[in-house]
């Protein structure tokens, strides 16, 4: 029941369905299965035994890659900025109603914090969602406006669907002719190792300023990011 209670809060709150919230699901629903049927399920798997052996690699190697993928979203840390007008890429995190959500508000206002001290362009890389009429990357435009960005130093990126395509039309908008040009990344603290593994493939040398996430969120998005990361392990995006 805690499941299905908080998918509902994810989802009164965003709006959205997205991967995490979907495996959360999944999950309430085999809890509820096993709520009513666990006799007759740990009978069937008793009886078994290439069955109780191959559920045990499977949660042995579930734990083990959870915990190693965690230790690596922990150890992709802040990184010391680079001196120089280095350019800042902001990657997007959905809107709600045509605004940026909590989480990608955050993103920007990290994005400001750092464009106070050292003032140099700002890239807002995201594409239209299936249910806006806006670009992730023209909204997160006009909410570095009214921090008090100068127009001129933002470039909106509005084609990018996943992580991969943000690094790879953010290159060819800045047409960046040396080899692994420096660029500073924000993103989520959990979503900074893929980003900046993914960053490395496309030719940047990547500095990470993530922002923090929002508590509410933490599980589904370390879910979510886990998938992610095994995806992007195997398709090299």
């Amino acid at each position: 029941m805690s499941c299905f209670l908080y998918v509902f809060s994810l989802y009164y709150v965003s709006g959205n369905i997205d991967f995490g919230i979907i495996v959360i699901t999944t999950a309430g629903i085999t809890f509820l299965i096993l709520a009513f049927f666990h006799k007759r399920i740990f009978s069937f798997i008793r009886k078994r035994k290439w069955l109780r052996y191959l559920l045990k690699v499977v949660l042995v190697t579930s734990i083990a890659t959870i915990v190693f993928f965690e230790i690596l979203m922990y150890q992709a840390q802040e990184d010391p900025l680079p001196n120089g007008d280095v350019p800042i890429l902001v990657l997007g995190a959905g809107l709600i109603n045509g605004e940026p959500s909590p989480t990608l508000k955050r993103r920007l206002n990290k994005a400001y914090e750092i464009y106070q001290q050292n003032p140099t362009t700002i890239v807002t890389s995201g594409g239209v969602d299936y249910n806006e009429e806006i670009s992730e990357g023209e909204a997160m435009k006009r909410y570095l406006v009214t921090l008090g960005v100068e127009p001129a130093d933002v470039l909106v990126e509005d084609k990018s669907t996943s992580t991969h395509e943000n690094f790879l039309f953010t290159k060819e908008l800045l047409a960046l002719s040396e080899p692994n040009p420096e660029i500073i990344v924000i993103t989520n603290d959990f979503h900074m190792f893929r980003a900046k593994m993914i960053g490395g493939r496309v030719g940047f040398t990547v500095y990470a300023a993530p922002s923090e996430t929002p508590t509410h969120i933490l599980v589904q998005t370390h879910i979510r990011e886990y998938f992610a990361i095994v995806n992007s392990y195997l398709f090299q995006k």
